[in-house]
């Protein structure tokens, strides 16, 4: 009977099952004190959150189709979905918060709209030691930019060596550090 409950559970669910612990489960609810009624009302909960559970991975594969939809519609994103190491959540991140690249006419101004040009930070004539970021562009626009790195430096190969060539440079040229 164990078995037969192990497998119903094996049937409707994708991954990794721990089957001791799916035993145990059953042992401690067989032994324990129940109410009957309530066993049919405890089920039916968990009937409704899976429909439920069912009904949002419905939803959110169909948000998932309509924003690659619309990322394929602009110009820039066929562009930028065929960089190795982009997916399509980083690509409509960057569209979102960018809109158009015809509105720019430099990488700079991209570069100042995110707001990670560097800034001399000066207080009574003292200079810092690092050049930090001015932080003034859109937070959002960072974010998105910072989460599209690491995939990139993990998949793409050129991206990855230039990356590698800019943490490597002398130290009067200024190498990048870890970050």
């Amino acid at each position: 009977m164990t078995e037969e409950f192990v497998s119903t559970i094996k049937a409707g669910h994708q991954g990794r099952l721990m089957r001791r612990k799916l035993r145990a489960l059953r042992h401690a609810a067989r032994t324990s004190i129940g109410i009957e009624a309530s066993a049919q009302s405890v089920s039916s909960e968990i009937s409704f959150l899976v429909e439920k559970l069912h009904l949002i991975k419905r939803q959110v594969r169909r948000i998932d189709e309509i924003l690659l939809m619309l990322v394929y519609e602009t110009e820039e994103g066929k562009y930028l979905l065929s960089i190795r190491g982009l997916n399509r959540i980083s690509v409509a991140g960057l569209l979102v918060e960018l809109y158009s690249f015809r509105s720019y006419r430099s990488a700079k101004q991209l570069i100042k709209m995110a707001g990670s040009n560097p800034t001399e930070s000066e207080s009574a004539g003292k200079r810092g030691r690092h050049t930090a970021m001015s932080k003034k562009g859109r937070p959002a626009l960072r974010y998105c930019a910072g989460t599209t790195v690491i995939p990139m430096l993990r998949h793409n190969p050129d991206f990855r060596a230039w990356a590698k060539e800019l943490q490597e440079r002398p130290v009067y040229a200024n190498p990048l550090n870890g970050r």
